[in-house]
């Protein structure tokens, strides 16, 4: 808990110091209007900044609703369900809610993650990302400086209007990992920000998989904050690239 709070201390310092540089602008002798489209345009960079953080595909920009192949009747009501997601998502952001998929792998789970991806992209700043690229990104800290330490990600994570938790409880953990994990979520929950968790785990497993020192905190809390969707029909990565398949060889 020391931990957690020195983290928000800082957060908190670099949120202040944000203001306090928006509000000596606008009160300044600057044109007004100039000062609202330097906001913007700095906005607009932050946002791209992210994109960049999320490293997207060419197949990644390819997941569009309106390219859905729907397999299930239970799909289209949560494909509308993401749209919704999408639509509020102001007030979503303000209450600090998310989304949690689990089930069986290649049912859609990161396409509907990038689906939403794609749609908030362009207005808001939303990064995707796993928990081992982000738990590789500190390791890769610590060994270039061992006096830096992980506020970079946290603040990254605090200045995100959505953040992407892709394949969650695909790795490997060590118990440094579980410290830094429960630091993460612990974040996001103090301060309500909006996140999707999607993966192959089902509800009992991951809850296994986020169990810390016997505690189940951080399942309780993401079952607090996330509405769930549970992706249980069959894969449908055989039949990709069927039609190449059968006119190719």
């Amino acid at each position: 808990m020391e931990e957690i709070n020195r983290i928000a201390d800082r957060y908190k310092t670099n949120i202040q110091k944000n203001q306090t540089i928006q509000t000596v602008s606008k009160t300044g002798i600057n044109d007004i209007v100039e000062t609202v489209d330097i906001t913007e345009i700095k906005e607009k960079e932050k946002i791209i900044e992210y994109r960049r953080y999320s490293k997207i595909t060419v197949d990644d920009m390819k997941a569009v609703f309106q390219n859905e192949k729907i397999i299930h009747p239970t799909e289209k009501e949560y494909s509308l369900s993401f749209q919704r997601f999408c639509k509020n998502i102001e007030k979503i952001k303000e209450k600090g809610l998310g989304i949690l998929m689990f089930g069986n792998p290649g049912t859609g789970k990161s396409f509907y993650s990038n689906c939403i991806m794609n749609t908030l992209n362009e207005k808001y700043k939303v990064y995707r990302t796993s928990l081992y690229n982000i738990l590789e990104e500190i390791r890769q800290t610590y060994k270039k400086n061992a006096n830096d330490d992980d506020t970079f990600i946290f603040n990254r994570l605090g200045i995100a209007d959505l953040t992407i938790f892709d394949d969650l409880g695909n790795e490997f953990i060590t118990d440094w990992g579980k410290e830094k994990m429960f630091l993460i979520f612990e974040f996001l929950y103090k301060y309500r920000k909006s996140f999707i968790i999607n993966t192959n785990l089902d509800e009992k497993q991951l809850s296994t998989f986020l169990k810390i020192n016997g505690s189940r905190k951080l399942i309780d809390r993401i079952r607090e904050r996330c509405k769930k969707y549970e992706f249980n029909w069959g894969s449908r990565r055989g039949e990709l690239h069927k039609k190449d398949f059968e006119e190719l060889y």
